[in-house]
């Protein structure tokens, strides 16, 4: 992940532009997707723990489970 910033009318503008290293195979995605259809504070679509949209968790390399499951 790289930021770029620029200025347009004194306001600064960052872009947040993510490259393929920062997202998680296809195989780290399903084992966090498994762990967490499993897990005890699972609350439909999100994390009880860290109240995250699991779907958010599961595809980034930097996503860590507040459980340390994964």
């Amino acid at each position: 992940m790289r930021v770029e910033e620029s200025v347009e009318n004194g306001i600064i503008i960052r872009n947040v532009i993510y490259e393929d290293v920062d997202f998680c195979t296809e195989q780290e995605k399903s084992t966090r997707v498994d762990t967490c259809s499993m897990c005890e504070y699972r609350k439909e679509d999100s994390c009880g723990k860290c109240h995250c949209l699991l779907a958010s968790l599961h595809g980034f390399k930097t996503s860590k489970c507040p459980e340390n499951k994964w």
